[in-house]
């Protein structure tokens, strides 16, 4: 298998997980910072939101060709030179570069 490939689907797996448990962390982090519930109620959310910091990752833009975690675009996950480059070869339909 190729190495870009290996990458892609260790992402993939990794944004899946977190959008399994991101609805359960909000819900957590409602209750605890939420005044008017009681405070043993509170306070086991607070238990429950530590004790499930290992299932809340969190994501980053990582480029899909290059690994690269610094300027990468939100709307094809490709940083910034990778994006360059297939726009000059024509390989991403319906985009233009703008210059200024």
């Amino acid at each position: 298998m190729n190495k870009n490939f290996i990458n892609f689907l260790k992402i993939k797996v990794k944004r899946k997980l977190f959008l399994k448990n991101e609805l359960k962390r909000k819900i957590l982090k409602s209750i605890v910072q939420n005044q008017q519930i009681k405070p043993l109620k509170r306070q086991y959310g607070y238990y429950k939101l530590i004790k499930n910091t290992s299932n809340f990752l969190k994501i980053k833009n990582v480029c899909l060709l290059t690994s690269r975690q610094s300027a990468v675009s939100n709307n094809f996950y490709f940083s910034r030179h990778v994006l360059k480059k297939m726009l000059n070869v024509n390989k991403l339909q319906n985009v233009k570069i703008r210059s200024w």
